[in-house]
C-alpha cells in the first residue's frame, strides 16, 4: 500500500475529504498493479494499469472541476493559483502516463508514484485545499 488513510490530511469540508479518500484508493490500486508488473510483466497487468490510470485521471478531472466551480461560485481569492496547480498536475499526470505507454518502462510510473505523488498530495492538501476549505467554512458557504 502506497498511501494509508492516515497519510492523507483532513480538511474542514467533508466532500473534499471523501474525494481525497477515493483518490487514495485508486492510487493504491494502480500502485499494486505497478508492483505486479515490475515483478512479472504481463499484458493483463499492463491493461489493468491503463484502465485504472484512466479511471484515476477522469476522477481527478472531475474532482478538480468540482473544487474550481465552488471556488468561482464563492469568489475564492486564490482561485487562479489553485486552478494553475490543478492544470499543472493534470498535465504532469498525462505526460507520465504517455511516456510509460510509449516506452513500456514501468519505472516511469513507479518513480512518479513513489517519489512525486505522495509528497504532492500531502503538500497540496495541507496548503491549497486546507486554505480553500477554511475559506468556505469561515464564510459559512454550504458546498454540498
Amino acid at each position: 500500500m502506497l498511501l494509508k488513510k492516515e497519510d492523507v490530511p483532513l480538511v474542514s469540508e467533508g466532500f473534499m475529504n471523501e474525494v481525497h479518500d477515493e483518490d487514495r484508493k485508486i492510487i493504491n490500486d494502480i500502485f499494486d498493479e505497478i508492483i505486479k508488473y515490475e515483478k512479472k510483466p504481463s499484458y493483463n497487468t499492463k491493461v489493468n494499469i491503463a484502465v485504472l490510470f484512466q479511471k484515476w485521471f477522469n476522477h481527478t478531472v472531475k474532482h478538480f472541476s468540482k473544487e474550481e466551480k465552488k471556488m468561482r461560485k464563492v469568489r475564492y481569492p486564490r482561485y487562479k493559483i489553485h486552478k494553475q496547480e490543478h492544470t499543472r498536475t493534470l498535465a504532469e499526470m498525462h505526460t507520465v502516463y504517455s511516456d510509460w505507454l510509449k516506452t513500456n518502462d514501468i519505472y516511469i510510473l513507479k518513480n512518479y508514484f513513489t517519489d512525486v505523488l505522495p509528497t504532492w498530495i500531502v503538500e497540496h492538501i495541507e496548503t491549497m485545499d486546507m486554505e480553500a476549505s477554511s475559506f468556505f467554512k469561515e464564510n459559512q458557504i454550504n458546498l454540498n
